[in-house]
């Protein structure tokens, strides 16, 4: 495969690749016996420890709602840019901004009445818009949200509907959606106006698999990768809209996530969940892994599992991960944190008054970590 803006790789510099990736994997090997033998030799972990999480903040949503997500953006307030939250609660997404006690104060809310609202779509590197999914089990629709802190400009524009599989917010004012069934599918890059709605569109190749989320690759700017469901990874090239690669990756764990994606050496590095993985592993439950990829030969290689410290239990639920930390909603109603470049799990939250938590979402202005429960508690940590 070329990179997206490049030459074609040399036959040394595709052997030294080889090399890397099969170091790679002779490396991941022997940590994984050295972690085998480390945890087999530690005491089992009867008590909770949130770690490096300092709860600074509580925000309880008045609308009395279940809540389903949440985001950290920024909104132009009073001429200022403004780190703000947002909330959605089923058929209301509300708007708050921080006063100085960090209490936080509700400045509008979109309401929706046919359809209710599934999940949060920030955009990057836009201020004053988020986007949302709509739906029920499936998104049936995304629309942009904006408002203007006079309360001149409040306003929802539709910007697709139909069977709607996957959605993510890129930079540089784009999103990317992907939609329809295998006869006809659509995968479609929008680029945002200034007023929130479409100022233009770009078919990407479809892969003929459904697609389950999508990634931006970090240090390839106009690559974008996405998982499908068949376990394969396909990369586009967002200039160009063709599709660079298919390619497989291990059977051990079905309908596997991508968070992020970076590249380095050569190689892609893939940061995946594994919600179906059993908790029977030798290590426990897998929540997240780190795999290499040489996409010249579509090889990959293990580099880290991330799993629970022993005596601990649960299942990938939901989760989100920021340069080198990833944070997991598990099936036990706990929220775990790790550091992808250490390997070690840095924090367990245990459920707050008896109520589990539903989700959790690193905020996008600072280093915070946004996690809510299903009354309606959103609580605010620093990391």
């Amino acid at each position: 495969m070329d990179e997206p803006s490049g030459r074609p790789l040399s036959c040394e510099e595709k052997e030294k690749l080889k090399e890397k990736l099969a170091f790679l994997k002779r490396e991941y090997t022997k940590t994984l016996a050295r972690l085998q033998t480390e945890i087999a030799d530690l005491p089992a972990c009867d008590s909770l420890s949130p770690g490096n999480l300092q709860l600074v903040s509580k925000l309880k949503n008045p609308s009395g709602s279940c809540p389903v997500d949440v985001s950290a953006v920024w909104w132009e307030i009073a001429g200022l840019k403004t780190p703000c939250i947002i909330t959605a609660c089923e058929y209301v997404v509300s708007l708050w901004k921080a006063l100085d006690t960090w209490q936080w104060e509700k400045i509008n809310s979109w309401h929706f009445t046919e359809v209710p609202v599934l999940q949060i779509v920030p955009v990057p590197d836009v201020s004053s818009l988020v986007c949302v999914a709509l739906g029920n089990l499936e998104i049936r629709e995304i629309r942009a949200l904006l408002y203007s802190s006079d309360g001149a400009h409040e306003k929802q524009v539709l910007l697709g509907s139909g069977n709607i599989k996957a959605v993510l917010g890129l930079t540089k004012r784009r999103l990317v959606s992907s939609s329809g069934t295998l006869c006809d599918q659509q995968v479609e890059v929008m680029t945002f106006a200034e007023d929130g709605g479409s100022k233009g569109r770009q078919l990407l190749m479809p892969p003929e698999e459904t697609i389950l989320t999508f990634a931006e690759v970090q240090g390839l700017q106009e690559a974008l990768l996405g998982t499908t469901i068949m376990n394969n990874i396909v990369i586009w090239n967002l200039n160009s809209g063709q599709l660079l690669t298919k390619m497989h990756i291990d059977d051990s764990y079905q309908a596997s996530v991508c968070h992020k994606a970076y590249s380095d050496m050569g190689l892609l590095f893939v940061v995946l969940s594994h919600p179906c993985a059993k908790e029977s592993e030798p290590l426990g439950s897998p929540v997240f892994q780190l795999i290499a990829i040489n996409p010249m030969t579509s090889l990959s290689a293990g580099v880290m599992l991330y799993c629970l410290p022993q005596g601990q239990a649960g299942r990938f639920l939901e989760g989100d991960v920021k340069e080198n930390l990833a944070a997991a909603v598990l099936t036990s109603g706990k929220i775990a944190v790790w550091d992808l470049l250490l390997g070690h799990c840095m924090a367990l939250l245990p459920p707050v008054s008896d109520q589990s938590w539903s989700f959790v979402k690193w905020s996008g202005t600072d280093s915070h970590l946004l996690a809510g429960q299903k009354d309606g508690n959103i609580f605010v940590y620093r990391y």
